[in-house]
């Protein structure tokens, strides 16, 4: 799945990279290794309004039987992904609804909060 690169509806001051675009200020982030500086997601959060992430979604919440997995609530449900995977080939990172459902885990926003605040997500350059 590649998303179109040449969106001409793009905001002023963004630049396109890879599968995603990103502010002309932003540095990117890092692998871990330092042999790469990858972009930041950018757009990523337009894509989590797709059918085909929506039912990914809903898969995950049946899976996780409606709740979170660390509290066990069921308000403001969100599906984390456990690691994020940049395609060098592509120059970007997967969209959404490719990472195999062992990546993705149901969680409350409020949890989802605190696990982003306290760890970084890894990215793993396939």
């Amino acid at each position: 799945m590649q998303i179109n690169r040449q969106d001409t509806t793009r905001p002023p001051g963004k630049k396109p990279i890879g599968r995603y675009s990103r502010e002309d200020d932003s540095s990117g982030a890092n692998a871990g290794d330092g042999s790469i500086d990858l972009p930041p997601h950018g757009s990523y959060g337009n894509l989590l309004f797709d059918p085909r992430w929506k039912s990914k979604r809903n898969v995950i919440l049946a899976r996780d039987n409606g709740c979170c997995v660390i509290c066990k609530g069921s308000d403001e449900l969100q599906v984390h992904h456990r690691q994020y995977q940049f395609v060098k080939a592509a120059n970007g990172f997967k969209v959404p609804w490719e990472y195999p459902d062992h990546l993705l885990i149901t969680l409350c926003k409020s949890c989802h909060q605190r696990g982003h605040s306290k760890f970084k997500v890894p990215i793993l350059i396939i």
